[in-house]
C-alpha cells in the first residue's frame, strides 16, 4: 500500500483551477467580457470539474474530509454549470429562473457549512469561502428580486474570491519552495474542540 504522506496537498491544485475558472467566469457575470467568453469558460468549467474530482479523491485517500467534500461538492457545481452552458449554447435546453434559483440556493446552503468549517483553517481560506458565499447570496437575490445589477455585483465579488484563491495557491507553492513564509496565510478564527483530522 502506498504511503499517503507522500501525496502532495491536493487542495492547492484544486484551488488553482477554481481561481482561474472563477476569475474568467466573474468577468462574464460582471459584464467585463461578452457572451463570446463562453468559448473559454465552458471548457474551463468542465476541466475544473475534473481537477476538483481528482483533488477530492486524493483528499479522501489522505483522510481529509474537508478537502474531499469541498472539492467533490464544487466539482459538481462546475460540471453542472459547464454542461448547462454548453447545452444552452447548442440549444439543447433552456433552464428557467426557477431551477437556477434552486441551484444557487442549494449551493448557498452548502457553502454556509463549508464556510463555518473553514473557521479552523486560516484567514486566506476563510476569506475565499466567505466571499464565495457572498457571491451565491447575491445570485440568489438577483433572481428573487429580478435585479440584474445584483448579479453584476456578484461578478465583482467573484473577482475578489478568485484572487483570494490564487493568493493561497501562490502562498502554498512559494512557502513550500522557499522553506519559509513568503505569503502569509493568517491564523484560524476558531479552534476545533478535538484533534480529529478534517
Amino acid at each position: 500500500m502506498s504511503d499517503v504522506s507522500k501525496i502532495a496537498d491536493p487542495s492547492t491544485i484544486g484551488l488553482a483551477s477554481f481561481g482561474i475558472s472563477l476569475f474568467c467566469l466573474a468577468s462574464l457575470v460582471a459584464g467585463v467580457t461578452g457572451p463570446a467568453a463562453l468559448a473559454v469558460i465552458i471548457p474551463l468549467a468542465l476541466g475544473t470539474a475534473l481537477v476538483h474530482f481528482a483533488a477530492g479523491t486524493f483528499g479522501f485517500i489522505k483522510g481529509e474530509l474537508f478537502t474531499a467534500l469541498a472539492f467533490y461538492g464544487y466539482g459538481l457545481f462546475w460540471l453542472t454549470f459547464g454542461v448547462l452552458q454548453l447545452g444552452t449554447a447548442l440549444k439543447w435546453f433552456a433552464p428557467d429562473n426557477d431551477i437556477m434559483l434552486m441551484f444557487y440556493i442549494a449551493y448557498t446552503i452548502f457553502t454556509v457549512f463549508i464556510f463555518f468549517a473553514t473557521l479552523v483553517t486560516n484567514t486566506a481560506v476563510i476569506l475565499t469561502i466567505g466571499t464565495l458565499l457572498a457571491v451565491f447570496v447575491l445570485l440568489d437575490l438577483s433572481i428573487i428580486m429580478n435585479n440584474p445589477l445584483l448579479a453584476t455585483y456578484a461578478g465583482y465579488v467573484g473577482f475578489y474570491t478568485a484572487l483570494n484563491a490564487l493568493y493561497i495557491v501562490g502562498g502554498s507553492i512559494l512557502n513550500t519552495m522557499y522553506g519559509r513564509t513568503v505569503l502569509p496565510m493568517g491564523g484560524a478564527w476558531s479552534k476545533p474542540s478535538n484533534a480529529a483530522s478534517c
